[in-house]
């Protein structure tokens, strides 16, 4: 695949930049191009400043600048320009890659970059218009060469407009005997020297706190481009959304919470997880008509109860507190009076017929009918229920709401493919997307690292130092399938240290949950959450046996805290 630098479309860039971005991205067997995206030229040579839009080099043909334009509709005549619908309609393009161009030359030149014999092109490319839909009212004007032009149609074969733009470039100056064009000198090599010239000299060097910006922005553009599946629920009173993790289904359940809020219908959002009901907190809890809660706090609530007992087992948590809660809704009906029902996570409660009960008492109707529903699951997520109780979430759901509108989304709106890759690889089985937004050029992965009897903890201090590098303490967090007594860090803080690495680990540990600490969690408990990078701890026979004797799935909980990580994971094996 091409080179892309940066790995994302930079925040502010435009949808004709977009566009470029993703089909140059998504080139394969080009593994030695190089693609630059938003280069800002300080050092421009008709201006105080510049910027040029992609630079790409390609070995063996040449380096070909390009300017991305979106208009919806150009004329050219006698050498004047007009560009509907463009901030500078009347400006030329081909002169701002000329500026650029002259630039990026001269610099290089100074650089002794340059031997003088490397094509250097240009390219305006129209992203919303088709090649018949160009008017050139003055053919065989000298001003450019039609070749120069890329349109709509060419986003499907970015590959061949870029080789043909170099090579006509090439031909034509090949005819030329006061220029010097040798394609064929522009190697490997070369392209990779003036990229590193071009980057570091043309822009600065980016702080860790930049990247990390940069990561969010990307991060909320990506989960936006979701928004046209919530138009299903301007139509649909009754919604389930139905994908593996990271298909944005918390931003479909938030974003829909927020719509219903907008309409004044007073609404519930749900889920079983803890943690996960905080997170949806931060997102839609501060709305004056949404109600953010977890379902045990919901049921506690309305029994009257301030807290769980302390001998508490799973039949009070599964039929004696929704009991209590229900008789609570048929003697007081009113305190069931929500107009909208959002459920995360809804394969967590989708396999105990009480909890369903529960969730259509609270609806104002007491039924679907009259009641907006919005659910979201994922039926391998069932790590906290036996394999033989699991259920089919979307089944059972529409069970209950005959009318109930299947939405499946799988296409990654959250993980760096290469490390979604390596997940795949681990389980052994494919997870389900149907592609990609995120860009597959993100830097990410996943390394399995094999760890001795006796060395665990060290094993533990060398990933984290690995991820620190790159991540904040707050950006990374260490999962494990086993609860806070039994996990290797759990056990680890109950211990003395031994090692100078074991005292520097315990003060990226203790007291967590602080600034510049690193937070540590059961997968069961993070369920539903992510984090930039993951450290998985404790994956030997004892915590596969302890699964299996609980009767639990090993590879869907595996499954799940995998797909926490977002970019990175470092698996202790």
């Amino acid at each position: 695949m091409v080179r892309m630098i940066p790995p994302y479309a930079r925040d502010g860039a435009n949808v004709s930049e977009q566009k470029i971005f993703d089909a140059l991205d998504g080139l394969q067997g080009h593994d030695d191009w190089i693609a630059i995206h938003s280069l800002s030229v300080a050092r421009h040579a008709t201006a105080f400043a510049g910027e040029a839009d992609f630079i790409v080099l390609v070995p063996g043909r040449g380096i070909l600048v390009i300017e991305a334009k979106a208009p919806s509709y150009v004329e050219y005549k006698a050498g004047d320009w007009y560009l509907d619908r463009v901030p500078s309609p009347h400006k030329d393009p081909l002169k701002q890659l000329d500026g650029v161009r002259r630039s990026i030359r001269g610099y290089l030149k100074n650089a002794d970059l340059l031997h003088g014999d490397e094509p250097i092109a240009r390219l305006v490319w129209f992203t919303t218009l088709g090649r018949y839909q160009f008017e050139n009212k003055t053919p065989g004007d000298l001003q450019f060469f039609e070749w120069e032009l890329g349109w709509k149609e060419d986003l499907a074969k970015p590959a061949w407009l870029i080789e043909k733009t170099l090579d006509e470039y090439s031909g034509w100056f090949a005819t030329v005997d006061e220029v010097s064009n040798d394609p064929a000198a522009f190697t490997s090599e070369h392209a990779q020297a003036i990229t590193a010239a071009l980057v570091g000299d043309f822009t600065a060097k980016e702080t860790e706190a930049e990247r990390r910006q940069e990561r969010r922005s990307t991060e909320t553009r990506l989960l936006a481009s979701q928004q046209v599946v919530l138009e299903l629920t301007d139509t649909n009173d009754h919604v389930y959304f139905d994908g593996p993790a990271g298909t944005g289904k918390s931003y479909l359940i938030a974003n829909t919470a927020r719509r219903f809020n907008r309409e004044g219908r007073k609404t519930l959002v749900a889920c079983w997880n803890v943690l996960m009901a905080e997170e949806l907190q931060q997102f839609v809890g501060g709305l004056p008509h949404v109600e953010v809660t977890d379902v045990n706090a919901l049921m506690l609530r309305l029994a009257g109860l301030p807290t769980n007992p302390l001998d508490a087992g799973r039949d009070w948590y599964t039929r004696e507190l929704p009991e209590l809660a229900l008789q609570t809704l048929t003697d007081k009906p009113y305190l069931g009076d929500y107009e909208a029902i959002c459920i995360d996570e809804f394969q967590d409660i989708a396999g105990n017929p009480l909890l369903l009960d529960l969730i259509f008492a609270l609806a104002g109707t007491k039924r679907p009918d009259g009641t907006h529903i919005v659910f979201a699951g994922d039926s391998r997520q069932q790590i906290m229920r036996r394999t033989d109780e699991q259920v089919n979430a979307y089944t059972i759901a529409r069970e209950r709401i005959p009318d109930l509108v299947h939405v499946r989304v799988r296409r990654n709106c959250r993980s760096a493919p290469e490390l979604l890759s390596g997940v795949e690889h681990v389980l052994g089985h494919k997870i389900g997307f149907t592609g990609h937004r995120v860009a597959k050029s993100t830097p990410g992965g996943l390394d399995v690292v094999p760890v001795k009897e006796g060395r665990e903890t060290a094993a533990l201090a060398g990933a984290l130092k690995s991820l620190l590098q790159q991540y904040s303490p707050e950006e990374i967090v260490i999962l494990s399938p086993f609860a806070e007594r039994r996990s290797l860090v759990g056990r680890f803080l109950a211990r003395g240290e031994q090692s100078a690495d074991e005292r520097w680990l315990r003060k990226q540990l203790q007291a967590e949950g602080m600034p510049g600490r690193v937070r540590w969690r059961s997968i069961f408990k993070f369920k539903g959450l992510d984090a930039d990078a993951v450290i998985i701890t404790d994956l030997g026979e004892e915590a596969k046996d302890f699964v299996v004797s609980e009767g639990l799935d090993w590879q869907d909980l595996l499954y799940v805290g995998l797909t926490r990580a977002k970019y990175h994971c470092r698996v202790l094996m």
